[in-house]
């Protein structure tokens, strides 16, 4: 009898024990055809990220702990699908690289709604994908054609049975915000297709884009559209304060993000600039406390924390992260070693950033100043190998100078990850021993660059 009692406790005990032990994560795994493997980025709208790694034959399976059950943005690449995952869910993904829009599907749990949202984002990819012509419509046909997507989605949304109600409910919404979303691109975009410079849609047209309320901090974290709509009006404000109230940018940038009504979407757009520009900040610790002071979000404020100590590594006088044997234009191969005994000035960009080429004229200037110093002029583009011609033609068709090359992986080189390059263009510059003097130096076209030469004597 004893020993009885003694094995219902262990059991009562086990029991107790397997209960308190709470299931937070997704079993997510998947196969990408048409790949030689990567990183395989997963993301939230409230700043979750975790990568993974897909496997040379396209195949990735991961035991993914996430914070809450929602969706979650799937990158590779430069593609894209917004799945929702829940905790305790098995979901499985097929998708050909080549055609990643037109063929992802899914199986598993929550089947039915992925792939709603796989066939959402292939109509709005072929959407996007055929604007020449979406666009340069008049404003009542393009009206309609957008009604009628949005018609379509919610026809299909309410066919899927046992969905979580709180998740058609905000998708019911994301799919006005995506119609409105579009609408909102409409009078710059028909502008440019129809070749009309002076164009401007009707007030009856802009009217619910105006009047819109953006203060929903639970559908800025859901819809992906609803999110750039607020970040659009907001950006509008800054510019608006920066440009024609004359106010220094930081100051222009605060008081935008004073006047955001609602909580969780200022935490979320202070945070968001925070991880785009801390890294180039000249005055990161600065940055950090006004951070921690306006931020009401722990998570964002530990995350900011990690963030910072992480770019002490980029301070000045810290040794550079290098690359190795990245392909030159000139021939062979270029490491970043071989320059040892000069100061070198980095440009990373590529052949599609305006910004960057912008820079071009300023930068050939610079060189040709300079050429008898002891700098090296190093210019890393961050093209993907498959574009590899374009970048050299264009090297070619505009000229430049300097040491031209290529990174390994684009934006995924360690040497790009190691900087925490976020966007380009990007302009480095290093002592003669290899160490960092700015990790983000001034552009060639802003005078403080012969400033800062001038006072190094080159």
């Amino acid at each position: 009898m004893k020993k009885n009692i003694i094995l219902i406790l262990i059991s009562v005990f086990l029991f107790s024990c397997k209960q308190e032990i709470p299931v937070d994560y997704v079993l997510l795994s998947g196969n990408i055809s048409n790949t030689e493997g990567g990183d395989l980025n997963i993301t939230t709208l409230n700043g979750f990220l975790k990568t993974i790694t897909v496997k040379s034959d396209g195949s990735v399976s991961d035991t993914l702990y996430i914070e809450e059950d929602g969706l979650h943005t799937l990158i590779f690449e430069k593609n894209r699908i917004s799945p929702f995952l829940s905790k305790g869910a098995k979901i499985h993904f097929n998708v050909d690289n080549s055609e990643f829009a037109n063929t992802i599907s899914f199986t598993g749990d929550n089947q039915e709604l992925n792939n709603y949202f796989a066939y959402k984002a292939k109509t709005d990819f072929n959407f996007m994908e055929n604007r020449k012509d979406t666009y340069n419509v008049d404003e009542h046909a393009f009206e309609k054609t957008v009604k009628d997507i949005a018609a379509d989605y919610e026809e299909k949304l309410n066919a899927i049975a046992n969905i979580p109600e709180n998740i058609k409910a905000s998708e019911l919404r994301a799919i006005n915000y995506g119609r409105l979303y579009k609408k909102e691109s409409y009078e710059r975009m028909h502008r440019y297709y129809a070749k009309i410079e002076n164009f401007n849609a009707s007030d009856d047209f802009m009217n619910e884009i105006v009047n819109m309320s953006y203060d929903n901090g639970d559908d800025f974290l859901y819809s992906s559209e609803y999110n750039q709509l607020i970040h659009r009006d907001i950006s509008g404000k800054m510019y608006q304060y920066y440009s024609k109230d004359s106010l220094p940018y930081k100051e222009a940038q605060a008081k935008a993000f004073s006047e955001i009504k609602n909580e969780k979407i200022r935490n979320v757009e202070m945070y968001n600039d925070l991880v785009m520009t801390l890294a180039r900040s000249e005055e990161k610790e600065k940055d950090l406390n006004d951070f921690l002071v306006l931020s009401t979000n722990e998570t964002h404020k530990a995350k900011a924390k990690d963030l910072f100590e992480i770019l002490k590594v980029l301070d000045p006088g810290q040794p550079s992260p290098t690359f190795e044997n990245y392909e030159n234009y000139a021939g062979g191969t270029s490491s970043l070693n071989d320059f040892k005994g000069k100061y070198v000035y980095i440009d990373v960009w590529a052949t599609w950033c305006g910004p960057c080429k912008k820079e071009i004229p300023f930068l050939k200037k610079i060189e040709e100043q300079y050429h008898e110093k002891n700098i090296a002029f190093l210019s890393i583009s961050v093209d993907q190998q498959t574009n590899k011609d374009k970048w050299k033609e264009m090297v070619a068709d505009k000229e430049l100078g300097g040491i031209q090359v290529i990174a390994d992986k684009d934006f995924k080189s360690q040497f790009v990850a190691d900087f925490k390059i976020s966007g380009i263009p990007r302009f480095i510059l290093l002592d003669p021993a290899g160490n960092i003097i700015k990790a983000s130096a001034p552009r060639p076209s802003d005078e403080k660059l012969i400033e800062l030469f001038d006072s190094l004597e080159l």
